[in-house]
């Protein structure tokens, strides 16, 4: 039993490999593969890999919080005539 599984005892992770699972969230987060090359190493679609992430509880994105207030206020001006 590696090491992984003795720290995730009784953890249920929907993904069968742990230890490829973390170590490819790690890359994404160090910003060393890009959201599709992660799910590419997890041999997942982009849209199954956001629904892994979601069912673990990972909140992830590329923008920061102000980041994220632009880009909305640049949708909504954009939009606002529909």
């Amino acid at each position: 039993m590696s090491d992984v599984d003795v720290l995730l005892k009784g953890v249920v992770v929907p993904y069968r490999d742990k230890e490829k699972l973390f170590l490819v969230l790690g890359l994404l987060f160090a910003g060393r593969v890009s959201f599709g090359k992660a799910a590419e190493l997890l041999g997942l679609r982009v849209d199954e890999f956001w629904d892994l992430l979601d069912k673990l509880g990972v909140k992830f994105s590329y923008y920061d919080k102000e980041e994220v207030e632009k880009e909305l206020e640049a949708y909504r001006k954009v939009f606002s005539g529909f």
